[in-house]
């Protein structure tokens, strides 16, 4: 059997577990569906390594060996494969790509659901189901040259596309009551809308209300139900929004995107917006 099919199984039966009305089956869903991810993965890995090499690129141990002509050629040893650390150095090496933070997402997730599933808001799997399809489709569709929808099967491809309009329907309900405020700069409705909830880390954050300004809000995580003040929520918001592009800065030394508010003393300044998160000073 092909790595690919080996793939597309593990995905398969993670979806059947998934749609399961047995609820101790999320925690094989989530397995199965990084698994196969893993497995797309290597299935490239294997389509892109010499044909007389043992499929050297999918293997732990690579060495060395000399042909009949004296000829230097890398074969694999073993039965050992990569794992996910290998196959990003292998990816980043051939300039393959795939979306390492989505991924790193489901991993964390599956991890949590591995210790605490008996308590996981199905909202979390649904998540993960999500992040998957995009991944998949994404991969599938610019790294293998196929068609996500025939490599899946139609069953597969419709559980998972469903999955993610439903999601995705979520987010959209929530990010609407987050726009109906008025804020003191849109990077600051922004930036609520991508907070993951600092309990559960879902990104079903909504306002309590709709309209009004901002600062007068609660805002409300939909999947565990934690509650914060606008107060409570912006500077974890704005420091996670800005926090790669502040690192950057710092590795280019450019100028911070955000950095403290000089009028109020105690809030986040943001340099664009030029605007304090809040105090509303410019």
């Amino acid at each position: 059997m092909s790595i690919l099919q080996n793939a597309v199984d593990s995905i398969a039966i993670g979806l059947e577990d998934y749609k399961s009305t047995d609820t101790r089956r999320i925690l094989s869903s989530t397995r199965n569906i990084y698994a196969g991810i893993l497995l797309l993965f290597k299935y490239k890995l294997s389509e892109l390594s010499a044909d007389d090499s043992d499929e050297a690129l999918i293997k732990q141990r690579v060495l060395p060996i000399l042909d009949n002509q004296g000829i230097v050629r890398w074969t694999g040893k073993g039965n050992k494969t990569v794992d996910f650390y290998t196959i990003k150095e292998r990816f980043d090496s051939l300039n393959i790509k795939t979306d390492w933070k989505r991924l790193d997402k489901i991993n964390s997730y599956r991890n949590e659901i591995e210790h605490y599933y008996s308590h996981t808001d199905i909202k979390i799997v649904q998540k993960i189901i999500s992040d998957s399809f995009i991944l998949i489709r994404d991969f599938i569709t610019d790294e293998l040259n196929k068609d996500p929808k025939q490599v899946l099967g139609n069953k597969y491809w419709d559980i998972l596309y469903y999955s993610y309009e439903v999601y995705g329907k979520e987010v959209d309900r929530c990010d609407a009551s987050i726009d109906s405020l008025d804020f003191y700069s849109k990077d600051i409705a922004e930036a609520l809308k991508s907070y993951n909830c600092e309990l559960c880390d879902s990104d079903f954050t909504e306002s309590n209300k709709r309209g009004g300004p901002a600062i007068d809000a609660i805002f409300v995580c939909r999947s565990c139900g934690n509650s914060q003040t606008y107060e409570e929520i912006i500077d974890s918001a704005i420091v996670s929004y800005f926090g790669d592009d502040w690192f950057y800065a710092i590795e280019n030394n450019n100028a911070l995107p955000i950095s403290n508010c000089l009028s109020c003393l105690n809030g986040i300044y943001i340099t664009d917006s030029e605007v304090c998160v809040t105090c509303g000073e410019a």
